[in-house]
């Protein structure tokens, strides 16, 4: 039996089948093996775990906290929770409408008249706007409704444990513009600010009047805007004082005393001036108009005023001078010819003479002051041998003027001031004085008084009607193209200048010339390059005052353009009455007439070969004048 098929047949294998009795065979499939069956239990109660409990008890006290908010949401809907509050001020069940209206009730002061800015004795009452303050309410209203309603889960949770402690209060806030709060307070700070006033000195009629020093005011602008913006947190109306500080004057007490007393030291005499054998006397109330007080850094100085003191000397140089020492000339017939001999004369050194007379002001002394003035001796140039020299062959300027219709007076002064003016030789490059040639206007040189404009009103002077001369003299310079260096209008239009007023171009307004001894002035330069006769004609049958300026005429044409009048004025209705204690009472008169006032501009052309070479314009303001009386108050 070969191997293999013994293995099958008394193998392991098959010991192991034939023990086991039901074994199937090799080539039999083996039975399918019966379903299993589960086991019978005995019926028991249903039971939860109880971590089942659990879990579900610690899922409820989980979402409790968070639907609370929720809940209490649908509970109060729109309305504050209960413990909210504004500023300590309850809030609970209000709708936003109700806490809007509370706290604008509450606020109403505040928002009415917040603060009350206070200075000295004055009071501001600026408005919210005013001080660049917002406080909105209903903003508060939508802050107090929100409370615990915003967030999420936890902070709606912390809101609400804040409000059940009771510690939720709102503060207000206020939004705030600085720089509309500064701009209110520069707005006010003219009304409080003062700047400081140093120490003055004032020296008139030889007294001298100090004014103390006052500090001054400046309104602290940051300082006060913080103090306001810290008092409106309280939102209550309340009093601020406005913060300022004081400004020290440059120029105290002390530099005034000091000034004081060096003022009173200068005008404790006078100052006496020799010429000759005659003198004049400065006393100390003509000092006092020659000094002027002015800050010298933290003092005051007082000095000489060199403009007045200048303009002084020059009327001192009228009543010194002589005028010209040449002799008189007369031009006629194409030839000229001496009617009075020169003769020496004076002619005050002016410069020489203020810087003279400013030391001696200067030194003070007990007793009077005397000065010799420094004056030049004039000695005649003009010969009969030099006549034809000097280029006297034609006219190079005339003016004319009416005085028809004037008081004797006047016609008196007029022919004293021709006079004075008549055959006067003017010397190339000098500059000609109406004033120093007039010389002195008083009885000795034929003048009498009469009605002058002084000032701004006519009054009883010497000479009154001179101006009609200087009038004269300043158109034939005018005509003559003579450059103009002082020239005065009257203060007030007089008719009678009028005719003649514009040369050969008719009559016409703005060519007068006014002149004040010591004050106002008439002068022009000889600008020709050969001498200049001045020829003075009174037609006292036609009432015409012809001044003629005899010469070499240049190489020019003088022309006249306008006069422009503008800014007329109506005269003044109501007179003016005028005081005078030297009439008798009762006694009454006119001095002066109304007037319309107005501006005029004429121009004077001067042309050379065709060519506009120069053009000036002469000014004149005619004041509107009223009807003027004078009455008496005397006894």
């Amino acid at each position: 039996m070969p191997i293999d098929d013994y293995y099958q047949e008394y193998g392991p294998i098959r010991r192991r089948r034939s023990n086991q009795p039901d074994a199937p065979d090799d080539d039999e499939l083996p039975p399918e093996p019966p379903r299993p069956r589960r086991p019978r239990r005995r019926p028991t109660r249903r039971r939860h775990a109880w971590w089942v409990w659990l879990v579900a008890i610690l899922g409820l006290l989980v979402a409790a906290p968070f639907s609370l908010p929720y809940t209490i949401q649908l509970f109060y809907g729109d309305a504050a929770l209960p413990g909210v509050s504004v500023q300590g001020r309850p809030m609970s069940g209000l709708s936003g409408d109700d806490i809007t209206a509370d706290l604008r009730s509450h606020y109403a002061g505040f928002l009415d008249r917040p603060l009350t800015l206070v200075y000295a004795d004055r009071t501001w009452q600026p408005s919210l706007a005013d001080l660049g303050l917002s406080f909105d309410t209903a903003d508060l209203a939508r802050q107090a409704i929100a409370a615990g309603r915003q967030g999420g889960p936890l902070t709606r949770l912390r809101a609400l444990w804040q409000i059940y402690r009771g510690d939720f209060d709102i503060t207000p806030r206020l939004v705030a513009d600085q720089r509309v709060l500064q701009s209110y307070l520069l707005q006010i700070a003219p009304d409080v600010e003062q700047p400081p006033q140093d120490a003055a000195l004032s020296i008139a009629a030889a007294k001298v009047v100090g004014t103390p020093s006052t500090p001054g005011v400046q309104l602290l602008v940051d300082a006060t805007a913080n103090d306001v913006l810290l008092a409106a947190q309280a939102l209550s109306p309340q009093d601020i004082a406005i913060r300022t500080r004081s400004l020290l004057p440059i120029v105290g007490d002390t530099a005034l005393v000091r000034a004081q007393a060096r003022a009173a030291d200068l005008l404790q005499s006078p100052i006496e001036l020799t010429h000759n054998d005659r003198s004049w006397v400065w006393p100390p109330e003509k000092l006092a108009e020659l000094l002027r007080v002015e800050p010298d850094g933290d003092g005051l100085a007082v000095r000489v005023d060199e403009s007045l003191l200048t303009q002084s000397v020059e009327g001192l140089a009228q009543v010194v001078d002589t005028g010209t020492a040449e002799p008189r000339l007369r031009f006629g017939g194409g030839q000229v010819k001496i009617i009075q001999e020169g003769k020496p004369g004076w002619r005050l050194r002016q410069d020489e003479a203020a810087a003279q007379i400013a030391d001696l002001l200067q030194s003070s002394s007990p007793t009077t002051r005397t000065l010799a003035l420094p004056v030049e001796q004039l000695t005649p140039k003009i010969t009969e041998a030099t006549l034809p020299s000097l280029g006297i062959k034609e006219l190079v300027g005339e003016g004319l003027s009416s005085f028809s219709g004037s008081a004797q007076y006047r016609i008196t002064n007029i022919k004293a001031g021709a006079a004075r003016m008549d055959g006067v030789l003017i010397a190339p490059g000098e500059e000609f004085s109406f004033n120093r040639q007039l010389g002195d206007v008083d009885e000795a040189n034929g003048f009498v008084e009469g009605y002058a404009i002084i000032g701004n009103r006519t009054q009883l002077e010497w000479g009154g009607g001179v101006c009609q001369d200087s009038t004269t003299v300043f158109r034939a310079a005018f005509w003559a193209g003579l450059p103009i260096t002082e020239r005065h209008a009257h203060a007030f239009y007089i008719s009678w200048y009028d005719r003649f007023g514009l040369g050969p171009q008719g009559n016409g307004q703005g060519m007068d010339a006014s002149i004040y001894t010591g004050v106002n002035d008439l002068k022009f330069v000889n600008d020709t390059g050969n001498w200049l006769l001045m020829q003075a004609d009174v037609d006292e049958v036609g009432q015409v005052l012809a001044i003629r300026l005899y010469g070499t005429r240049p190489n020019r044409v003088v022309r006249l353009e306008g006069p422009t009048i503008t800014n007329e004025v109506r005269a003044p209705s109501d007179p003016v009455y005028i005081n005078d204690p030297s009439l008798p009472t009762g006694t009454i008169h006119q001095s002066d007439s109304a007037r319309g006032g107005r501006d005029i501009t004429v121009d004077r052309v001067i042309t050379q070969g065709g060519d506009e070479v120069s053009r000036d314009a002469f000014f004149t303001r005619f004041r509107a004048w009223p009807n003027i009386f004078v009455r008496g108050t005397g006894n």
